[in-house]
Parts: structure tokens; sequence; C-alpha cells
């Protein structure tokens, strides 16, 4: 997506599959913009360019989640499954992210429950740590997935 300024008060937005462009008439204030941006591009950042704590987050996952954390061991590797067949349904970034509740499922069955809690841990010591934006984004994501299993 292009964003274009034609006048400090004329903004108009150009998604790849509109090429007469969409004019913006939100507010002009940074919250307003970055949230019609978010909007339009399936995106979820603050208005300094970070992920926010619903980035990664599927939400037609979040049933299946809870229901995997409380349910017993055995319960467990049938909510799995349900997870596995939910996941296959899903598209473009929502299929990647629904990959990684997989992983994380997959690692509490085979690490315990206490799992989520000590990795959303480690990644909390990386992310205070100079790392690349790119890397800040990608252990953001994670901690994202991983609270909803925490």
């Amino acid at each position: 997506m292009q964003v274009w300024c034609q006048r400090l008060s004329h903004f108009e937005v150009f998604p790849k599959n509109n090429k007469a462009g969409e004019d913006y008439n939100g507010g002009r204030d940074l919250d307003d913009f970055v949230a019609f941006i978010n909007d339009k591009s399936g995106t979820s950042r603050d208005g300094k360019g970070k992920l926010t704590s619903k980035a990664g987050i599927v939400a037609t996952l979040g049933d299946l989640v809870k229901e995997f954390v409380s349910a017993g061991d055995e319960e467990q590797k049938a909510v799995y499954s349900r997870l596995e067949e939910e996941v296959k349904k899903l598209k473009d970034s929502s299929a990647r992210y629904g990959n990684i509740y997989l992983k994380f499922a997959k690692n509490c069955l085979e690490k315990g429950a206490d799992y989520a809690k000590n990795e959303i841990h480690r990644l909390d010591r990386i992310l205070e740590k100079s790392i690349s934006p790119a890397k800040a984004d990608e252990f953001t994501l994670k901690k994202n997935i991983l609270s909803t299993f925490a």
C-alpha cells in the first residue's frame, strides 16, 4: 500500500487492488492515521512502528487454545487435532500465525504446562536487549501468540 500526500490536509491511499486511490478523511492525529493504515493494510502497529499485543493473534483459534490449555493430557491431544484442522483453513498471514500456534501447542504437549510461561519470560529478556527491528517483530509475534497459552 502506498500513502500519498497531495496537500498537507489531503491524503490518498493506494491499496494494491485500487489504482484510483482512496481519500483519507479521518482524524489528523497520529493514532487516527495509524489506525487507518492498520485497518487498510491488515497490520497491527503502534505510532512508533512497533507491533502491538494484537499482532499475530488469530481470533478463530482463541476458543480452541483455551480449551487446549484447560484440558487434561489425553484431551489435549484431541484438541490439538482440531486445532490442526482449523489451521488448515487459514489463509495468508493467518496461516503463518496458525502454524506458530501449532508449534507452541506441540511444545506444550511435550514440555508441560509451564512451557508458555517460561518461553514468554525468555522472550521478554531478549526483547529488553538491543536487537534488530525484524527480530523484535518476530519475538513480539511469538510472545503474543504464547500469551494465549499462558
